[in-house]
């Protein structure tokens, strides 16, 4: 699916995560709104995802996770889990699709 940087071990998680530099989009507002992310880590549960700026993330949004040309290759349903300045972590709601 992805290429790892690095695996690590478990840490609490529902899974194993993969550090890798992705790039993602955040979506919201029924589709009408999106902004883009760097996804800095991957689960089978969940993501850690970097934002350009510091804003308020909702509570709940849609992943996209893209190709290297800018195509989407998941959409995820996400929940916020944590937010602590630029980073987010994200709970995937129901697997990709």
């Amino acid at each position: 699916m992805m290429e790892a940087r690095k695996v690590q071990e478990n840490d609490g998680r529902g899974g194993k995560r993969m550090r890798l530099l992705r790039r993602g989009r955040i979506v919201l507002n029924q589709r009408h709104s999106s902004f883009d992310v760097g996804i800095r880590d991957l689960s089978a549960t969940g993501a850690k995802l970097k934002l350009s700026e510091i804003w308020a993330v909702p509570d709940a949004f849609e992943l996209q996770i893209l190709k290297s040309d800018g195509s989407v290759e998941l959409i995820v349903p996400c929940a916020k889990r944590w937010q602590s300045g630029i980073l987010v972590g994200a709970q995937f709601a129901r697997p990709p699709r």
